[in-house]
């Protein structure tokens, strides 16, 4: 599974922008704190930089392109800032938490409706074949730590994370090996997918992970 698709799964943020205007032309207001927030509070939580993460244009439903002549800004105070976005649709919006405290805004210049924006995470993947159970899941933690943060008071009914997803190279059969502290050891196995799923258990941190291969991606599982 592709690592966007594993950390969209994982948490995935799907908006569109509430500008109503018909012409291109007339350019209308979003609260830049609203499309702000979840990379903000991201950036709270993932003090160690663990998942990249960016905004990604998308055509309208039912729709098979975006609209031509998007474009979009950030007006915060007097400044007026254009903002990228690059022929896949990724957009180069920068989060500022003084932005998003002073009131500005991101002007677009399509109708309500007329494309939509997801939000994708993308966890770095652990290098090397021995690690610690704490290593291996580091994009878990940090995942629970924004659930929490995201949810505030609510927290206690948002999702969790229950399980860790490995992804393998295709082609050949690969294994993940946990041994405690205490010796005893426990083997996964892939199935045609190349895929382990491993429980979600802080208290392993201090596993070490043997596997049988470097894999090709990880995410945490929010259910």
């Amino acid at each position: 599974m592709p690592r966007h698709l594993l950390s969209r799964f994982a948490l995935a943020a799907l908006l569109s922008l509430t500008c109503a205007a018909p012409a291109l032309a007339d350019w209308r207001d979003v609260p830049y704190a609203d499309v702000a927030k979840m990379p903000l509070g991201l950036k709270k939580v993932d003090t160690r930089g663990v998942y990249s993460f960016y905004y990604l244009a998308r055509p309208a439903e039912g729709k098979t392109a975006l609209p031509p002549g998007l474009q979009l800004r950030i007006k915060a105070g007097t400044q007026v800032i254009p903002v990228p976005i690059a022929e896949n649709g990724r957009i180069d919006l920068p989060f500022r938490q003084d932005w998003a405290s002073n009131g500005a805004v991101i002007q677009v210049n399509q109708p309500k409706g007329s494309f939509r924006m997801t939000f994708t995470m993308i966890p770095r993947v652990p290098a090397g074949t021995r690690m610690s159970y704490a290593n291996l899941t580091e994009s878990a933690e940090v995942m629970e730590r924004g659930i929490r943060e995201m949810a505030g008071m609510l927290s206690l009914f948002a999702p969790k994370v229950r399980a860790f997803t490995l992804q393998f190279p295709p082609g050949a059969a690969h294994s993940a090996t946990l041994t405690w502290p205490d010796g005893k050891k426990k083997v996964w196995k892939t199935g045609a997918d190349g895929r382990i799923e491993l429980p979600w258990e802080p208290g392993w941190a201090a596993a070490i992970v043997e596997l049988s291969a470097p894999l090709k991606d990880v995410g945490p599982q929010v259910k």
